[in-house]
């Protein structure tokens, strides 16, 4: 998939439920994620068999974030925002405040411009709670443009649009 400095970026295999079921269970790190509160081991066998369609099927999807070692940190991807792709990414609260969703985004962002989806336009959407103040830092840094707040599925978010390059520094 994609690699940086300190992440790999990597397809799921069927038995990474487990490592995807002690991210998602974290009631820190799921506080802007889906409906804000832990996942069951259900929702994460649901959630990965979801992942591996995609990635067979598309191409793309949210994949499996680790560390060079291989501890899994993190997932982070693309999802379907209509017919675009939508970035997100979702990290161990214990690796927070490093940059590492920052150098992540970067990454994704260059993999979605140099492998187009014949199938979805060439916009990426990203957005974050309004409270995810962080989140929406990172999406800032990385190229993001704000278009507004919005409901989605009871969470008021901010949306916004890749529009050009990186804004480091």
């Amino acid at each position: 998939m994609t690699r940086t400095r300190r992440l790999v970026v990597t397809t799921w295999m069927p038995g990474d439920v487990d490592d995807l079921h002690k991210l998602h269970s974290d009631p820190l790190t799921m506080r802007f994620v889906g409906p804000g509160r832990p996942e069951t081991r259900e929702e994460c066998d649901h959630r990965l068999a979801s992942y591996l369609n995609e990635q067979r099927t598309r191409g793309w999807t949210k994949w499996r974030v680790q560390t060079p070692k291989g501890s899994m940190i993190g997932r982070a991807g693309f999802g379907a925002y209509g017919p675009n792709r939508e970035l997100g990414y979702t990290l161990r609260s214990d690796s927070w405040g490093h940059g590492l969703a920052t150098e992540l985004a970067l990454a994704l962002v260059r993999w979605h411009t140099e492998n187009p989806d014949p199938n979805s336009p060439p916009d990426l959407w990203a957005y974050a709670a309004v409270e995810n103040i962080a989140s929406r830092r990172v999406l800032e840094k990385v190229g993001f443009d704000f278009i507004d707040d919005r409901d989605h599925h009871g969470t008021s978010c901010a949306f916004y649009v890749f529009a050009h390059g990186p804004r480091l520094g």
